[in-house]
Order: C-alpha cells, then sequence, then structure tokens
C-alpha cells in the first residue's frame, strides 16, 4: 500500500495544481476582466489569499471523499476505497487539465464527484451509494446559477438606476459609498462566520451580531473619512469632471476625444475598485479553505488508510498536507490559472469595476445564502449566473451567447466525463498491478 500512498501524494499536488490553475479564476477573474487588476497582479493575490486560506482548511477534507459511498461499505473493503481515492485523483486531475486547456470554467467538485459515483457504480452495489447526496449535487447544477444571477442582477440594477444613469453619477457614488462598504465589509464577515474556514465559524446569531457590528462601524469610518477629506462639501463640478488620478487639466486636454458622460462614468466606476478586489480577497481566501479539501480529501483517506489501517473523519489532516496542497494551488495559478480567468472576466460580458463588484457580492451572498439552507452549490456556476445576471440589467446583448454554451456544455459533460478518466485510470491500474495484491 506504500506504493499507493507515494503515487497519491503526488497526485493529490496534480491535483491542487489542477484546481489552482481551474477554479481561482472563481475569484480573480472579474478583477481581470474589468482591468482593476493585471493577470499579475491577480495570481500574487489570489496566490496570498489562496494559500492563507488552504493552511485554515483540512476540517472538511473527508466531506467529498466519504459523502458519495456510504461508511459501512468504505469500511468492508478499505483497499479497494484507497484504490479507487488514487484512481480518482489521478482521473479527476486529467479532465480538470483538459478543461483548464480549452479555457473551460468547470466545477472541480463536480468533477471529484462524477468520479467517485463512476467508480462507485462499478465497484460497489447501487445502495452502498447515497442518493441523497447526488440529488442534491444535481440540483445545485441549476440552482447554483440561476441564484448566483439574481443575487447580482439585483445588485448591479440599483447600482445602475441609482448611480450610473443619473446626471451626476460620481456625486451618487459618493453618496452611497458608506452603504456599499458598509453592506460589503459585512457580507463578507457574515461569509467567513458562516461559509468560510471552520475555525472562523460561529453560531447563527453570533454571526449575525458580528455583521451589524461591522456595518456600523464601517459607516461611521467611511462617512467620517469622507467628511474629514472635504468630499461631501466638495463642489460638483471638483467631483464629476475627472476621474481619479488625474487632473483637470488632463481632463480639458482629453475632451475633445472622450464623451463627456463616458468621463463622468468612469470616475463613479472608480470607487468601486477596492470593493471589487477586497470581495476577490475574501473570496480567494474562503475559496482555499473550502476546496483544498478537493485535493487532500482523497489522499487523506488513503493516508489514513496507510498509517492506521483504517478510515476515520476525526484525525486532522497534518499541517504538511495542507501546506502542500497551498503550494500545489498557487503554482497552477501562476502557470495557468490566466486561462480560464481570461474567459471569466473576459469573454461572457464586458465588466467595468461595478459590473465585476456586483458579481463578486452577489457570488459570495449566493455561496453563503446556500451554506444557510444546506444546499450544495458550485462557486463557479454561482459565478457564471453571477456575470450574466449583471449584463441583463442592461441587455441580452451584451452577453456572448456562444460562451456561454460553450460553458453549459461542458458542466453537462463534467461528470460523465471525469467518471470515464478515473475509469480508464482504475483500467490500467488493473492491468499494471500484480493479481494478487489486486483488491477484491
Amino acid at each position: 500500500m506504500s506504493t499507493i500512498l507515494y503515487l497519491s501524494g503526488i497526485t493529490g499536488f496534480l491535483m491542487a495544481w489542477a484546481i489552482g490553475a481551474q477554479d481561482v479564476s472563481n475569484a480573480l477573474g472579474t478583477c481581470v476582466g474589468s482591468k482593476a487588476v493585471t493577470i499579475t497582479q491577480a495570481i500574487v493575490i489570489g496566490g496570498v489569499f489562496e494559500f492563507l486560506g488552504s493552511l485554515m482548511g483540512g476540517e472538511v477534507a473527508h466531506t467529498v471523499s466519504k459523502g458519495i459511498v456510504h461508511s459501512s461499505a468504505i469500511q468492508a473493503n478499505i483497499d479497494l476505497y484507497v484504490l479507487l481515492m488514487f484512481c480518482t485523483l489521478l482521473g479527476t486531475f486529467f479532465w480538470l487539465a483538459f478543461a483548464t486547456y480549452f479555457s473551460l470554467p468547470v466545477s472541480t467538485t463536480h468533477s471529484l464527484v462524477g468520479s467517485i459515483l463512476g467508480l462507485g457504480l462499478a465497484t460497489y452495489d447501487i445502495h452502498d451509494l447515497n442518493t441523497k447526496t447526488l440529488s442534491r449535487i444535481i440540483v445545485s447544477w441549476v440552482t447554483s446559477p440561476i441564484l448566483g444571477g439574481l443575487i447580482s442582477y439585483t445588485i448591479f440594477f440599483l447600482i445602475y438606476h441609482k448611480i450610473l444613469a443619473r446626471p451626476q453619477p460620481e456625486k451618487e457614488a459618493i453618496k452611497f459609498l458608506p452603504f456599499f462598504y458598509s453592506f460589503t465589509l459585512g457580507i463578507l464577515s457574515l461569509f467567513l462566520c458562516l461559509a468560510g474556514p471552520q475555525s472562523f465559524r460561529l453560531p447563527f446569531y453570533h454571526a449575525l451580531g458580528m455583521f451589524c457590528v461591522v456595518c456600523l462601524f464601517v459607516w461611521l469610518f467611511i462617512n467620517y473619512r469622507l467628511v474629514s477629506r472635504g468630499v461631501r462639501s466638495a463642489s460638483i463640478s471638483s467631483i464629476q469632471l475627472h476621474p481619479l488620478g488625474e487632473t483637470k487639466a488632463d481632463v480639458e486636454v482629453n475632451a475633445p476625444k472622450v464623451e463627456q458622460e463616458d468621463v463622468r462614468l468612469e470616475a463613479a466606476e472608480k470607487y468601486f475598485t477596492g470593493l471589487m478586489i477586497l470581495t476577490a480577497c475574501v473570496v480567494a481566501f474562503a475559496h482555499g479553505s473550502n476546496d483544498i479539501s478537493n485535493a487532500i480529501g482523497p489522499f487523506s483517506v488513503v493516508m489514513e488508510a496507510n498509517l492506521h489501517g483504517d478510515i476515520s473523519t476525526d484525525k486532522p489532516v497534518p499541517k504538511l498536507v495542507l501546506v502542500a496542497g497551498g503550494v500545489g494551488i498557487v503554482v497552477g495559478l501562476a502557470t495557468y490559472g490566466h486561462r480560464v480567468m481570461s474567459t471569466v472576466g473576459e469573454k461572457i460580458t464586458k465588466l467595468t469595476y461595478t459590473r465585476g463588484f456586483a458579481a463578486q457580492i452577489g457570488t459570495a451572498l449566493t455561496v453563503l445564502s446556500a451554506t444557510m439552507f444546506g444546499m450544495s452549490v458550485s462557486t463557479t456556476h454561482c459565478l457564471i449566473g453571477a456575470i450574466a445576471g449583471v449584463a441583463l440589467v442592461e441587455s441580452s446583448s451584451k452577453i456572448n451567447t456562444t460562451t456561454l454554451k460553450k460553458i453549459a456544455i461542458s458542466w453537462v459533460v463534467t461528470m460523465p466525463a471525469s467518471a470515464i478518466c478515473s475509469l480508464t485510470v482504475l483500467w490500467i491500474t488493473y492491468l499494471v498491478m500484480d493479481p494478487s495484491s489486486r483488491p477484491k
């Protein structure tokens, strides 16, 4: 079994690499698409927060790896399940690498579930599979993008009609800035307390109290900063005619080339840059803490069986394993993350700071709501739905339907494709293994 342990360690790292290359686009794709940060800056930001989040993970490492097959069937033949976990890691990696190469944003969780389901159907009785878990995953295919789209549509609808469509958008942006900052930071604190790393989580009413305290403090602080800088009392002409970082002389030179309305919108948009980057950092942190289990969950099963002879959920994952998983995620983001990031940030619809912010906070709210109601959702699906919802506020023509169809097809084929990859790995493994060492 030691050979399987070493091979699973290597494939677990490869799986973490695939998660970094594939799923980190959830947090940073909108920032890149709206030009708030460059791809290089996004890789640095995402790498730092994904790695920190991965160090906080581990408590849920067994959830996916043991949720599809009933524990009684696992304990009845541990050697077989260990082999299946190795095949799961390698088969899922192959599918995610394929999807990443073709810039397709797919769910790593659904890929992993597809692998375990395919292997489970091939090696276990149908009664040994957890059909309740499977049905919730299938339902989430529909609920995730719809819920993300509805929430982001509502948020950007308010931003568009209360700020961007007004005659003086920058003035309106300044007026609503304390509300958006307090709401965003309050939601992000609630997100971490209810859906973030296990060590951050609080009971619901304690988390709600934290939300209220953060909202009040941030609202007072932002108002104080605006007043102390004299922004609240500034004249309309001083706040609406030039974007941040430009002087009045710059605007006068550029005035013949740029419509005044575009200049006003750009100035209003830039107030949302910090909000969008802040939201992306928190989503990356929470993503690293939760999705690291997709890589180390199956490996931890192999490790426990090899070291202790059984599989248990109450043994903590060693920090060294978490560090290795975090490094794999960062390496994947740095080497191949730009491919899917480009699809999410640029090829679905044109993103600006306000649109990227609405999509990000909508994704966080969707994952948070799903966690509170016990729903299983995909962060990838939530974000794609959120971006589409933002685009629908202005017109359906703003959406690149060709890209959306391509993404939808990749979602549908994710579970069967991942299952086929893992079954192929299992078949090859049985061919090369000594017949006497094959699990029965």
